[in-house]
């Protein structure tokens, strides 16, 4: 445990005074450590999946209030029954299952000041965590008892049905407040009054069989507390509804005015929207941010948020009127109600919670001067083997584009172990490939290239490349000769499954290329979802990967590259690097009608407006960008759990530095595609007429 998780444990629940319950923070430890995580039988490294994930910050307002309701019917000072603190964790479990089913629902990213399970491991898997959650806390139920399991079921099925209620009315302007209370009494006020029941329950139980006259009266007693519960319930929804109006990010500790701009109206809205006519015409539809912020201030304004917090305070008077008939601990009571309204007026929804301290920490610059070095390294080389006729050809923005990326990148990546000269032809290295495979590309983007023939030619003659002797190139040209030259350096210190990964990646890539521009000359552009597939294929992502594995001098296992966690992280990444290019290089896409940019498929899909898809693919990339970091951040954590890195996970996680680096970067800033240079680039015709005459030969074996 690390210093800050101590801290929090020893801090009492707001409105708790000590005195009247001397062993709740005790009691709250003992529910702590029965929580979990709800482990993966066998597979260890899932654990992250239940333990980091919603509700990490452990304000267990619903295992307080099953303790408190416990305290007041059996013995406040003195420590609850073993049953009560199991009863405690599994109304917790039942909680926090539904809010990975919420989150992904919600799409939200972030819970109480930290990502969400479905922004670190995705929707599938966070939602297929949430029922191991859920199930883990039927399963503590089924231990203490079958009224408890009925209880429980019941509980979680009508909070289920306030949840589908909430979402079948998603968007709806004509929203009743009673079909708001009948959803907010489903999916939240039914969970307190469980968490009541079943603290009362444990402690009706404490004694032994009793008569009938002795268990009415017991019943009785659930069912105040119960009720005590519901109507808290109420209130609480309420208020949670009102700060999302009414905070900041900093004070709620998760992202504010969501519900309007997720189409989730809530009882201020709804008061509001039925006296005010513009707000009513900004309902029922999805809104711009600009909208939402309108519409939130119009809601502000009519004075419904005072009127909504008008109906919770009625909700606790009622709430305080379900203990009227409860005597057996005056003190008790006093506390579970004075806990329930500190709960209430908290500044914040909840106390973010701390960053683990095993997070990995953003790379440091270093010294510039090796990254410039092996620019001009490079210049000379596209020169000498004749990518680039001349010095100024190596000048083009299409070259120092990537080139200027390159060396703002290099600085920040770790160095792996070895020789500084050895660092630097490692630099040299990844620094050519990823130069060379960019020129590669701009071969099948030119324009000019017209002929699908000839498009099925050049994808030949560069797998003749690619799989040619280098010690004796296929045919003369500049690209057979810079191969030539570069492969004996890709292969130093690399194994030879390495090496033939790297050669089918790449062919695969140039299959994908060949695709693509097949796709430009007919015309063709692809659906929204058929975009992602095509886009990554022609991403030459994996060459990507290589040219950091070359940096760091290290080679990716294939179980940690097959993990789902680190498949979810490259495709996030792969994601936002690609949007980003479509928006910084839109204007020249359309004008040379490149089939797969993001903004053109969803203006042909849509029919929407040039700004309109805009807008959506920067809100989709603000988005991967943050799920892609919330990942970043956990990786090392996973790294370290899996089996057969030898203590190494640190060394292999700083692998995908350099992707995380180049998302940090804006795409646009880059020379690529904001020239600023008036030399004519490399002669593309020139280089595909010099692999584009005979048939290539077979390729040597390796």
């Amino acid at each position: 445990m690390n210093p800050d998780q101590r801290q929090e444990r020893n801090m009492p629940p707001s409105g708790i005074i000590p005195a009247v319950f001397p062993c709740l923070e005790a009691d709250l430890d003992r529910v702590r450590d029965a929580l979990g995580p709800v482990r993966i039988q066998g597979r260890p490294e899932l654990d992250a999946l239940t333990l980091d994930g919603p509700g990490t910050s452990r304000s267990l307002v619903r295992p307080t209030l099953a303790l408190l309701s416990y305290y007041v019917l059996a013995d406040p000072s003195k420590p609850a029954d073993d049953r009560a603190v199991l009863a405690a964790a599994a109304v917790e479990l039942l909680h926090l299952g539904a809010l990975y089913h919420d989150d992904v629902v919600d799409h939200a990213h972030e819970r109480r000041g930290r990502p969400s399970a479905n922004a670190v491991w995705g929707e599938h898997l966070a939602i297929l965590a949430g029922d191991c959650v859920m199930l883990t806390g039927l399963t503590m139920l089924a231990q203490l008892g079958q009224r408890e399991v009925i209880a429980g079921t019941t509980a979680s099925e009508r909070m289920c049905a306030g949840m589908v209620m909430e979402a079948a009315d998603l968007y709806t302007a004509s929203r009743s407040e009673q079909a708001y209370l009948d959803a907010i009494g489903g999916k939240t006020a039914h969970l307190f009054a469980l968490a009541c029941r079943l603290g009362a329950m444990q402690a009706n139980g404490v004694g032994g069989r009793h008569d009938g006259r002795e268990e009415s009266r017991e019943e009785s007693r659930e069912e105040a507390l119960a009720g005590f519960g519901w109507q808290f319930g109420h209130a609480y929804q309420l208020r949670d509804d009102i700060l999302d109006l009414t905070s900041t990010v900093e004070e709620l500790g998760k992202p504010v005015n969501t519900d309007l701009s997720e189409g989730v109206y809530t009882l201020p809205v709804i008061r509001a929207a039925s006296r005010d006519l513009d707000l009513g015409r900004l309902l029922g539809r999805e809104l711009t941010q600009e909208e939402v912020a309108r519409a939130r201030d119009l809601v502000v304004a009519s004075g419904a948020v005072q009127e909504a917090q008008a109906v919770a305070d009625a909700h606790m008077v009622k709430a305080a009127d379900q203990l009227a008939d409860l005597a057996d601990h005056p003190h008790a009571l006093g506390g579970l109600t004075a806990y329930s309204r500190a709960v209430l007026d908290r500044p914040t929804a909840s106390r973010p919670a701390a960053i683990p301290r095993q997070v990995r920490q953003a790379p440091q610059p270093q010294d510039s001067a090796q990254a410039q070095q092996v620019t001009q390294w490079m210049k000379s080389w596209l020169v000498d083997t004749g990518i680039a006729a001349t010095p100024a050809e190596a000048d083009h923005h299409r070259v120092t584009g990537s080139l200027s990326m390159i060396e703002r990148v290099l600085p920040r990546v770790e160095d792996g172990a070895g020789s500084e000269d050895g660092v630097f032809e490692r630099k040299q290295t990844s620094a050519a490939l990823a130069t060379l495979i960019a020129v590669w590309d701009d071969l099948f983007e030119d324009p000019e290239l017209t002929d699908p023939q000839a498009v099925t030619a050049l994808r030949e003659g560069l797998v003749a490349t690619l799989r040619q002797d280098p010690a004796a190139p296929w045919t003369h040209g500049a690209i057979p000769r810079s191969w030539a030259q570069l492969w004996p350096r890709l292969c130093k210190g690399r194994t030879a499954r390495w090496q033939e990964a790297l050669l089918d990646n790449i062919e695969e890539w140039l299959h994908a290329c060949e695709r693509e521009a097949r796709h430009r000359i007919s015309g063709y552009i692809p659906s929204t979802a058929d975009y992602l597939p095509l886009r990554r294929a022609t991403s030459a992502f994996e060459v990507g990967l290589a040219c950091s594995e070359i940096v760091q001098d290290r080679e990716m296992p294939p179980a940690v590259r097959s993990h789902r966690m680190v498949r979810r992280l490259e495709e996030l990444g792969f994601f936002v690097i690609f949007a980003e290019n479509d928006l910084a290089g839109l204007d020249g896409d359309e004008a040379d009608q490149v089939p797969y940019n993001l903004v053109r498929a969803i203006r042909h899909e849509m029919g929407c407006s040039r700004a309109e898809a805009i807008e959506r693919v920067e809100r989709q990339v603000a988005e991967k960008h943050a799920q892609f970091n919330a990942v970043f951040k956990y990786v090392p954590v996973l790294f370290r759990t899996l089996p057969g890195l030898s203590g190494r996970g640190d060394r292999y996680a700083a692998i995908y530095d350099m992707m995380k680096l180049f998302l940090d970067m804006r795409q646009d800033e880059s020379e690529r595609y904001q020239p600023k240079t008036t030399a004519a680039g490399p002669d593309l015709e020139r280089l595909r007429r010099e692999i584009s005459g005979p048939a290539a030969p077979a390729p040597s074996a390796r």
